[in-house]
């Protein structure tokens, strides 16, 4: 049953998909369109459509959509171009409403495509049947299972965050997102013959399960006032963040050459239409993520006084410049903070912000969970509004391969591991970096992120993002300020300026 009054919860939400052009060929691109569905156990009934075959993926298989007994609430078209429109026609006639067309060679195909384009924008308008596409993948919706995904998909995990893209480029990347953020929807757009930006928006910022909305745009297809008005009303309600390429001559062209469209939309006008909402645009597609795990992940800072809690010195200087370059402070921690720190130090006096933890853990290598547990009085500290760490090394392979080692070396890391997730459990942002990069912390960086703790390559990716949770509360802020703060005049003053 729909949630929500809004076109694109059926999308999302149907109890029945057919894909038409499935495949048991595992080297054709088609062929996860199916097996996802079936490995996933997407929980609705699922009909492959291709003539030659009498079973996909271990179901039966139907020669056409007419031949389905059943209706069908979603329609997958993965076949050649030339072949879309007869199959479009045939959902017509089967009384489908909501299409997806994957196949390409449409609005960026030439004029045949073009052609092709137009024909079947206008029997799909004609006929109030919605489309998404073509040259597209997904929808993607984790509450039950459904992945329209040229990329085997391993596992679902399931969050706040719905991505839209105008571009297939996260779908080889798609076991990456579901290891490391809590994914709610996905759609692609595509060529947005029918389906566009504005359609997407509006839904998502009513959709329950929508936390935190994160929107790769080419060019702007829908009504540009309706689509800042919505980002104006809803980015405040919602955390929203914008990556809009295309924003040179060349990356608009270039971004003619695969969806057809060059954006009409002056990128000096884009940027200043997203400044005047609490909207968050990402300058590259590594920003991109990085703020949609933080926003998924973190609670909103109470102000942007940041601790820096470091393995090396030179981290911490680095550090330290991009809390200052991003309009984050160095947060002056309390007496009472220091006495309970100064149990770690080495036989000197150490700086509190930036600590350097390595120096501390230096002395009690052989206590190296005292070290942990102690950072816990930096976020418990009332002038503190942030924190962000380098994330320790792998210590524990060095014991000993033995079989008694290795219990202890895991017990290690799962008490390690505990501590920097007791360190975010104080219930202030908290942020680790990684500090090898190599395959040993993949598996930590893996646990904590299912915990919701990020991590991020970098400090400064971090403070760039912990940054931006504080921007975004800082306009949020101003803004309902400013609502009620707004003089209230009475008729006669009205009256006069008439």
């Amino acid at each position: 049953m729909s949630k929500i009054d809004h076109f694109l919860e059926r999308f999302f939400h149907p109890q029945s998909v057919a894909i038409v052009g499935a495949t048991n060929n595992p080297f054709k691109m088609n062929f996860r369109l199916t097996q996802n569905l079936v490995d996933l156990n997407f929980q609705g009934k699922i009909y492959p459509v291709n003539p030659r075959e009498e079973k996909i993926s271990g179901i039966k298989a139907y020669a056409t959509l007419q031949d389905i007994p059943e209706s069908i609430d979603l329609v997958v078209i993965a076949v050649p171009a030339p072949k879309a429109l007869d199959i479009v026609k045939d959902c017509d006639k089967k009384g489908v409403k909501q299409v997806v067309i994957v196949t390409g060679g449409f609005s960026e195909g030439g004029e045949q495509g073009q052609k092709l384009h137009q024909e079947i924008a206008s029997f799909v308008k004609d006929k109030d049947i919605r489309s998404i596409g073509p040259n597209t993948l997904g929808p993607i919706n984790t509450s039950n299972n459904l992945a329209i995904s040229f990329n085997s998909i391993k596992e679902m995990r399931q969050g706040g965050i719905s991505f839209a893209f105008q571009s297939g480029f996260y779908d080889p990347k798609i076991n990456w997102l579901f290891s490391h953020l809590g994914i709610n929807k996905i759609v692609d757009l595509g060529n947005k013959m029918d389906v566009n930006e504005v359609d997407v928006l509006e839904y998502f910022f009513q959709d329950p399960g929508t936390k935190v909305i994160a929107m790769h745009i080419e060019s702007l297809h829908g009504n540009g006032r309706d689509f800042f008005n919505l980002l104006k009303k809803g980015s405040v309600k919602k955390p929203t963040i914008i990556l809009k390429s295309g924003r040179t001559p060349a990356g608009s062209l270039a971004a003619a050459s695969h969806t057809g469209a060059i954006a009409r939309e002056n990128d000096v006008i884009f940027d200043s239409m997203i400044r005047q909402t609490a909207a968050i645009r990402a300058k590259t597609i590594d920003e991109f993520f990085d703020l949609a795990k933080a926003f998924e992940y973190l609670m909103l800072p109470k102000g942007n006084r940041l601790s820096i809690i470091v393995l090396s010195g030179g981290e911490g200087v680095m550090a330290t410049d991009t809390c200052d370059m991003n309009g984050l402070t160095m947060a002056e921690l309390g007496d009472h903070t220091y006495q309970r720190l100064k149990r770690i130090f080495p036989p000197w006096e150490i700086p509190l912000n930036p600590i350097d933890a390595g120096v501390c853990l230096e002395f009690t290598l052989a206590d190296i969970l005292r070290v942990f547990n102690a950072l816990i009085a930096i976020p418990e500290d009332e002038n503190v509004d942030c924190i962000v760490m380098q994330m320790p090394p792998d210590f524990f392979n060095l014991a000993p391969n033995e079989s008694s080692s290795a219990k202890v070396s895991d017990s290690l890391k799962e008490q390690c591991a505990q501590a920097l997730l007791n360190m975010k459990g104080v219930g202030k942002p908290f942020a680790l970096w990684r500090t090898s990069m190599d395959r040993n912390e993949d598996e930590l960086v893996e646990k904590l992120e299912s915990n919701y703790l990020p991590v991020f390559p970098s400090s400064e990716r971090a403070i760039k993002a912990l940054s931006s949770l504080y921007r975004y509360k800082a306009f949020c802020m101003r803004e309902t300020i400013d609502v009620f703060s707004e003089p209230k005049r009475d008729r006669n003053s009205m009256k006069k300026e008439e």
